[in-house]
């Protein structure tokens, strides 16, 4: 039973991108190992509980809002998990604003660095190994746009991270 459970807010893709996101994401997992998770940007949480109410107002929240484009910084990697190998997105002022939108339906830890960023594979990886395959990987396009939100439930193991609910930007 898993009883570690937070829940997160994270940004999904138009079609397009997200088949363009998962080329790239097999191309980087056949050399990086990495337990297999939805392809997403990190917009807010943790949240230790969710209500029903807060579902409803994010809904409404997102259908009355067009998505956002998201800037491409490039790829890039750390030595951490959850952050090994990922393309990174510049921290924009709509980005901010939408995060803060969230923050003043339910309050999350706001004042927490936030490094936007799509991963690629998680796990711990060799530096060396990271720069190689930064060379072999094309060059990504300057934008790519989030056209939808999942409420997302995440426990320790991977394996049981779900999505709860999707909405679509208007």
């Amino acid at each position: 039973m898993n009883k570690f459970k937070t829940y997160w807010i994270w940004g999904l893709f138009p079609p397009e991108e997200t088949n363009l996101l998962k080329e790239i994401k097999d191309k980087v997992q056949s050399k990086l190992t990495s337990p297999f998770f939805e392809t997403h940007i990190t917009i807010a949480g943790p949240y230790s509980t969710i209500e029903n109410s807060f579902v409803k107002q994010l809904k409404t929240f997102v259908e009355n809002n067009a998505g956002l484009i998201l800037n491409v910084k490039g790829y890039d990697f750390k030595q951490e998990m959850f952050e090994s190998f990922y393309i990174s997105i510049k921290n924009s002022e709509n980005l901010d604003r939408f995060r803060e939108n969230i923050y003043d339906l339910k309050k999350f830890d706001l004042n927490r660095e936030y490094s936007p960023h799509i991963s690629l594979s998680y796990g711990n990886h060799e530096i060396k190994e990271k720069f190689r395959l930064i060379s072999k990987l094309p060059v990504f396009k300057k934008t790519i746009q989030m056209s939808k939100i999942a409420l997302v439930e995440v426990g320790k193991d991977i394996k049981f991270w779900k999505i709860l609910a999707i909405f679509n930007f208007n």
